[in-house]
């Protein structure tokens, strides 16, 4: 009896796995750990599952049919190779429809098949035709000039409408070669307006030239005895000015 009453004390007081570092503080605390781990355990093998399943589902299945009398796409569908039997035979299942097909023969793009279901409910695996070996077969012409004019006419009226181009795009270069026109003729009226003044600034300075040379040929003259220079060879360089003025200045 004293043995049981330890074991009630110990479980209590909460050193069951002590050892290990765990401390539970009641035994439903010990179950209710062990529903926690099955719980995340079970999830985690769900989610295995799932993703193994639906990995083996690697087929599109493409499902044709009449509705309201018009051929279109019904259902896209995912199946998956199965083996059956011992023989190696394989069967496609289907994941939404459920149905077993033999496998297909037929493919219109990776792992992508067609299939038309009948009026009897059966599917069939088809393709697409050769349109243009049945547009051959028919005669059919592939370029036609009256309908390549009314294209190229339609492609115009199309971008008249629909490309708008802006007031700047219109008129840009236009106004571009305006601002070109008035800007020379501004600099033009600007140059011949100041013609004047050069050709005025011009003749003063003729004069300010014709008279100093007239000093310069009274100096000479003055200092070589009264003997006016004759020609070319008479004329006295302006630089030697300064040398005839500190000469003078030391007589």
């Amino acid at each position: 009896m004293a043995n049981v009453t330890g074991v009630s004390d110990t479980i209590k007081s909460g050193d069951v796995l002590g050892g290990l570092g765990i401390n539970f503080g009641s035994l439903g605390s010990i179950f209710l750990w062990i529903a926690i781990i099955i719980v995340v355990i079970g999830g985690i093998a769900g989610l295995i599952i799932w993703w193994v399943v639906k990995k083996s589902y690697n087929k599109n299945i493409w499902i044709f049919g009449r509705v309201g009398g018009v051929p279109m796409l019904k259902l896209i569908d995912k199946g998956k190779l199965m083996a059956f039997g011992m023989a190696g035979d394989r069967l496609m299942q289907l994941k939404i429809t459920k149905k077993f097909l033999p496998p297909p023969q037929i493919q219109m793009g990776k792992d992508i098949f067609w299939y038309w279901e009948r009026e009897d409910g059966e599917y069939v695996n088809f393709s697409l035709e050769d349109i243009d070996e049945k547009q051959k077969k028919a005669g059919a012409y592939y370029v036609d000039v009256d309908m390549r004019m009314q294209r190229l006419g339609i492609e115009k009226n199309l971008r008249d409408r629909m490309e708008k181009k802006s007031w700047l795009e219109k008129y840009g270069s236009v106004i571009a070669g305006a601002i070109f026109v008035i800007m020379v003729t501004v600099c033009l009226v600007v140059l011949f307006s100041k013609l004047t003044t050069v050709t005025t600034s011009m003749d003063t300075m003729a004069s300010s030239v014709k008279s100093m040379a007239d000093a310069v040929q009274k100096f000479y003259v003055e200092k070589s005895g009264g003997e006016s220079p004759s020609g070319n060879s008479g004329l006295i360089p302006v630089i030697f000015l300064p040398l005839f003025w500190r000469m003078n200045k030391w007589q």
